[in-house]
C-alpha cells in the first residue's frame, strides 16, 4: 500500500509519456493537450483540429479538476469520447481541392493512407504511412510502400479476409457434413446392421417402464453391439482437418500474391499446400508432419487450383451428399462472373424426385428437374460445371462411384466447349475462358478494396485492368497495381455529383445481364 512501492499498470506507457503528473493546472492542461493530440491523430487517422483537441481537454479537465478524481481518469473519459466519434468509427474520406474542371478530385494523402492500409492490412495506417501523408509524399513512394505493406505480417489479414469473402473459406469451420451419410453413398451400409441400429434407437427412446421383458432383453443385447452401430467412419471432418483445408486455400492465394505468380495458377497448378492429415485425406503419399507446406503434385493429378481444394468442395456440398447445383453456381459466381437469375419459388428438393423402383443418381434427378422449361435455362449453365467435380465427395475425398453407379464427370458448357473430367474443365477455364476469370477476379478484388459493391462508373476501371492482364503475363501485381492506381481507389465523388455520362456501354449492359 506504500506509494513508493507502486508500479505502472500494464500498457501505461502507451497512453502516458510522463511518470508524474504536472503540479500546476496550466501544466496539467498542456500535458493533457499533448496526450490527446497524439491519441486523436492515431484514432482519426489524421491530425485533429485544434478546436477538437480543446474540447477533449475540456472533458478531461472536468474530471481531473475534481479532488476525488485522478488525472488518468480524466484522460480516460476523453479517450472514450474520441472512440465514440464518427471520425474514429467511420472512414471519412477527405479530398484534395476540386475545381469546375476537376469535379472528381483525388482523395487526400491521409485518406489514401487509410485506403491502402485497410485494403492490405484490414487495419489502420501505421506511423510511416501517416508520416508520408503528412509530408505529402505517399503517392511518390507508392511502389515501395505497397511492397512494405505486403511483406508485413499484418498482410495475413488481407489473405484470410479476401479469401474468406471471395471463396467462402471462412465458412469451412461451420459447414455441417455427416461423414457416415456421405460415405454410405459410396459404400452402401449393410441393411441388416442399419435395421439393428434403428431398432436400438427405437427401444432406447421408450420409457424404461414401458419396455416389455422381451424388449428389455433385446435392448441389452443391442446395447452390447453399440460400438458396431456407431463406430467412427473411415474419414471425418474434425477441426484439425477443416483448419488445414482453410489454410490450403489461404496459402495458395498468399503464394500467388507474395511470389507475384500468374493468377491463372489459382485455377490450375501443379502444386498445393498440405500437411500429413490433409494429404492422407486426399490420398496423397509421402507427406509427413502437421505443418502446412508447398507440395508438388504428380503429373496429370486432378488436384491443383482452388476448385479441387477441400474448402471449395465442402462449402458447396449438402450435409449428406454433394451438390452439383451449388458447385456449378459457385463457379459461375466466383470464377466466371456470370451468376444465374435467382431460382423461382416452390422448387422441390431433388430428394423428392421419384423414378421407377430405384433411387436416382444426382445426374438422373437433375435431368428430370431440367424437364421444366422454368428450370432448364439456369441448370443448363450450372449443372455441367458441377458434375465435373462429382469425383470429389462432400468431404473433399476422391471417389469413383456413388450408389453402385460409376461417376460421370463429363459435360458441355453453354458456350459449346466439352470436357471429360475436371482436369479438362480447368484447362478450358485457363485457356478459353481466361478473360472471364480476369474480369471476375478483378471485380471481386476491387469490391474488397473499395469496401462497396461496384457501380456503372467502375466499369472502365475494370476494363483497363483486364486489358493490362491480357497484355502482360497475368501476374498478381498487375491486378493489384491496377486497382490501387484506378480512379475508384484514388478519387472521390462528392455528394450530389454525377459520374461522367460516357461509360463503356457494352460492359454496363453485361453487368445488368448478370
Amino acid at each position: 500500500m506504500d506509494k513508493e512501492k507502486w508500479v505502472k499498470p500494464a500498457r501505461f506507457d502507451r497512453f502516458f509519456t510522463r511518470d508524474k503528473v504536472p503540479e500546476t493546472s496550466a501544466d496539467r492542461d498542456a500535458y493533457a493537450y499533448e496526450l490527446l493530440e497524439s491519441f486523436s491523430a492515431s484514432a482519426f487517422r489524421r491530425p485533429a483540429r485544434a478546436s477538437t483537441i480543446k474540447r477533449l481537454v475540456a472533458i478531461a479537465k472536468a474530471t481531473y479538476d475534481n479532488p476525488d478524481k485522478s488525472f488518468q481518469e480524466g484522460i480516460a473519459r476523453s479517450l472514450v469520447a474520441a472512440l465514440a466519434s464518427p471520425r474514429f468509427l467511420l472512414r471519412i474520406d477527405g479530398a484534395s481541392q476540386s475545381s469546375p474542371t476537376n469535379p472528381f478530385p483525388l482523395v487526400d494523402e491521409y485518406s489514401f493512407a487509410s485506403r491502402l492500409s485497410y485494403f492490405l492490412w484490414s487495419s489502420m495506417p501505421d506511423a510511416e504511412l501517416l508520416e508520408l501523408a503528412r509530408e505529402g509524399t505517399l503517392r511518390e513512394q507508392l511502389p515501395r510502400q505497397i511492397q512494405r505493406l505486403l511483406s508485413d505480417a499484418k498482410a495475413e489479414a488481407f489473405t484470410s479476409n479476401f479469401v474468406g469473402q471471395w471463396l467462402h473459406a471462412r465458412d469451412i469451420s461451420g459447414v455441417s457434413i455427416s461423414a457416415r451419410s456421405v460415405l454410405a453413398r459410396e459404400t452402401p451400409e449393410n441393411p441388416e446392421l442399419a435395421a439393428q441400429r434403428e431398432r436400438y434407437l427405437t427401444l432406447r427412446r421408450k420409457p424404461k417402464e414401458d419396455l416389455s421383458e422381451t424388449e428389455t432383453k433385446e435392448l441389452a443385447v443391442l446395447r452390447g453391439m453399440r460400438r458396431k452401430f456407431f463406430s467412427r467412419p473411415r474419414a471425418d471432418l474434425d477441426s484439425g482437418l477443416r483448419n488445414a483445408m482453410r489454410l490450403e486455400t489461404e496459402k495458395t492465394f498468399e503464394y500467388v500474391v507474395k511470389e507475384n505468380r500468374p493468377i491463372l495458377e489459382l485455377l490450375d497448378s501443379d502444386y498445393t499446400f498440405l500437411n500429413e492429415p490433409l494429404a492422407k485425406h486426399y490420398g496423397i503419399q509421402n507427406v509427413k508432419g502437421k505443418h502446412m507446406r508447398r507440395i508438388d503434385l504428380p503429373a496429370n493429378h486432378a488436384r491443383g487450383g482452388i476448385l479441387t481444394q477441400g474448402t471449395t468442395l465442402v462449402v458447396t456440398s449438402n450435409p449428406t451428399r454433394t451438390s452439383p447445383v451449388k458447385r456449378g453456381l459457385f463457379i459461375l459466381e466466383n470464377i466466371l462472373g456470370t451468376p444465374p437469375l435467382p431460382p423461382p419459388a416452390d422448387i422441390p428438393d431433388l430428394e423428392e424426385i421419384e423414378t421407377d423402383g430405384h433411387e436416382p443418381s444426382l445426374r438422373e434427378a437433375l435431368a428430370i428437374h431440367r424437364e421444366s422449361p422454368l428450370c432448364r435455362s439456369c441448370h443448363n449453365r450450372m449443372d455441367p460445371l458441377g458434375f465435373s467435380l462429382e469425383n470429389f465427395n462432400a468431404l473433399g475425398m476422391w471417389r469413383d462411384q456413388e450408389l453402385n453407379q460409376p461417376i460421370d464427370p463429363t459435360g458441355k458448357l453453354i458456350t459449346g466447349e466439352s470436357f471429360e473430367n475436371i482436369s479438362e474443365l480447368k484447362r478450358i477455364l485457363v485457356e478459353d475462358r481466361k478473360n472471364d476469370f480476369y474480369r471476375c477476379f478483378t471485380e471481386k478484388l476491387l469490391t474488397y478494396a473499395l469496401g462497396r459493391g461496384l457501380e456503372a462508373q467502375d466499369v472502365e476501371a475494370v476494363d483497363r485492368i483486364v486489358a493490362r492482364l491480357q497484355d502482360r503475363d497475368n501476374q498478381f501485381e498487375t491486378v493489384l497495381e491496377g486497382i490501387i492506381l484506378s480512379t475508384p481507389f484514388q478519387k472521390i465523388r462528392r455528394p450530389g455529383q454525377q459520374p461522367p455520362k460516357k461509360i463503356a456501354s457494352a460492359s454496363s449492359i453485361r453487368i445488368k445481364a448478370h
